[in-house]
């Protein structure tokens, strides 16, 4: 009798099936990759831009504009009569919104000694029960290189829509100070003499500060104050398209950069910072002009600003539930934001240690992983991230080495050139690592691959709860997602399971996509390494795709 597989029809049938799941295979799982990146990228967008016909109780950064275009009309420094007259053209519109502003005359020194003499401009509007004091902040003085339609105008000139928006929708419970310091661009000097000197200071329950390091992209909050807990889940209630990192903050308390809130925070205050960076060859230069500021960008600081204002104004900034535990906070699908106490950091990182220690135990049970190839895998993984640094640092450094300084800063500054260099090292770097990983995957089975990679992740995850826990969501939730896919794939053959290695694999995606973007926007790519780096890390979530079989059984 003949045998069911000897049948021509038969075998034809088979191998056209096997065909058709290769390619449905070969489409689907990067089609399924570049949708998760897809989802990320989204996260980073601005709200759409209102126009002038908006109704008077919402914020339009239509009408905003036309203030943003008196403001920085010209450069301003601290002492010029560019200065003089952006001053007067502000306590001019207060007091054309019925307001009382007042001048805070000071004289202060900056770090090199030099006497300056500052004008901050603020004034408060009453509310119907005072709890404490909230205030919005701003600097109006700009560089002397630049117009300063974004560093800061954008948000002064948010700051008078924003009040005249209040108007029409009646008084707060708490009273709102307008503070537009003086001498920021001079080393937060405005600031830190309102901070040292009125007596407004001490009655302010909360603070909002909004900066610019660009002239385009969304507004994000990028630093709280600490014991931010209440802070952040009300920011969260309130803000209508809320983008966030606690990543982004820990790191940020690393550098050596300062903004008024730095003056603030040192005097005792709650509070959070705003600010967009994209398009970072407009900052402190003749480009940031109103023509060139992103009036998306305008809208979201504007609806920050607003929403913020009204949901905080109307609460009790008097109370001890004020004071609570740092949270964990990020952006997921658009402006849908996960947030939860940091202390629940350890928690999932024992959870993590437990799993990928049951994890290991049933893949050697099974031998489907082996203690060698767990190493092997630990090792592979580890040499992909060199090649990746290694590479594109030496490449980087050539590039910079043979183009004039001029040029080199004009190409890293500009996103419109940058991102072209941006995405053809990232083609590079996927590239170069998978084809890595196809060559070494013919001497070593791919389960020992994966749990090798994910043990590097649950090192990560260890070293950042501990000493960076604003950023261990980054490598908990992607290798608890991995794990539970590895689990998957001891009870599969490899065609199935390699669907469910990128499956699981897209949460890490998802979560690393906005980090490496955010990344190379405000850092530009003088990081090359680091950033290629790190999503090198991140493409390791999707090496057991790229396996072959294994033909040598001695090294599997």
């Amino acid at each position: 009798m003949a045998s069911y597989y000897s049948s021509p029809s038969i075998r034809t049938g088979y191998q056209t099936g096997s065909k058709l799941a290769k390619w449905i295979k070969g489409i689907g799982i990067p089609l399924l990759l570049i949708g998760a990146i897809l989802v990320g990228i989204l996260q980073i967008q601005a709200p759409q831009a209102v126009g002038p016909d908006a109704p008077l109780t919402e914020f339009s950064a239509a009408r905003a504009m036309e203030k943003v275009k008196v403001i920085a009309k010209e450069p301003h420094p601290v002492g010029s009569p560019a200065h003089a007259e952006v001053r007067d053209y502000l306590m001019a519109e207060l007091k054309g919104l019925g307001l009382h502003p007042e001048i805070q005359e000071i004289v202060a020194l900056d770090r090199h000694d030099q006497s300056w003499t500052l004008e901050n401009i603020m004034v408060r509007i009453p509310g119907t029960d005072n709890s404490k004091a909230l205030m919005i902040a701003a600097h109006y003085d700009s560089v002397p290189t630049a117009p300063g339609a974004a560093d800061d105008g954008a948000a002064i000139a948010a700051m008078l829509e924003t009040v005249r928006a209040l108007q029409g929708s009646g008084p707060l419970r708490n009273d709102l100070i307008v503070l537009m310091t003086d001498g920021e661009e001079l080393g937060m000097l405005g600031a830190r003499e309102f901070m040292n000197e009125h007596p407004w200071a001490k009655e302010v329950g909360l603070v909002f500060n909004f900066e610019a390091r660009g002239n385009k992209g969304p507004s994000f909050m990028f630093e709280t104050s600490d014991q931010n807990g209440w802070i952040v889940k009300e920011f969260i209630k309130a803000a209508p398209q809320p983008i966030a990192y606690s990543l982004v903050y820990n790191v940020y308390k690393l550098m050596p950069n300062d903004t008024d809130l730095t003056m603030f925070r040192a005097g005792g205050l709650a509070g959070l910072n705003f600010a967009f960076g994209m398009g970072l060859n407009s900052y402190h230069t003749m480009l940031d002009t109103p023509e060139n500021l992103d009036l998306a960008s305008l809208q979201h600081h504007g609806e920050y600003m607003l929403s913020l204002t009204r949901h905080f104004g109307d609460l009790d900034l008097n109370q001890p539930e004020m004071q609570q535990e740092n949270r964990v906070y990020f952006n997921v699908f658009g402006w849908k934001m996960v947030s939860y106490p940091e202390s629940w950091g350890i928690g999932l990182m024992i959870f993590a240690g437990i799993l990928f220690t049951v994890t290991l135990w049933y893949g050697m049970y099974h031998r489907r992983i082996n203690f060698k190839g767990l190493v092997g895998g630990f090792m592979i993984t580890l040499l992909s991230l060199a090649a990746a640094g290694g590479v594109i640092t030496l490449a980087w450094s050539l590039l910079r080495s043979n183009m004039p300084a001029d040029q080199y800063e004009a190409t890293v500054t500009d996103p419109g050139i940058s991102i072209y260099y941006f995405i053809g090292l990232l083609v590079f770097t996927v590239v170069m690592n998978l084809l890595l990983v196809r060559w070494i995957s013919r001497y070593i089975r791919a389960e020992n691959l994966w749990a090798g990679t994910l043990l590097l992740w649950f090192l990560l995850c260890v070293l950042t709860t501990l000493y960076l826990p604003g950023g261990g969501y980054l490598f908990i939730w992607p290798l608890l997602f991995s794990l539970v896919g590895l689990n998957l794939s001891f009870r599969m053959e490899q065609g199935a399971w390699t669907w469910v290695s990128a499956l699981f694999a897209i949460p890490g995606l998802i979560l690393f996509t906005p980090i490496l973007y955010l990344v190379y926007m405000m850092m530009t790519l003088d990081v090359a390494g680091i950033l290629f780096t790190v999503a090198a890390l991140a493409l390791s979530l999707i090496f057991p795709v790229c396996c072959r079989a294994v033909k040598n059984r001695r090294w599997a």
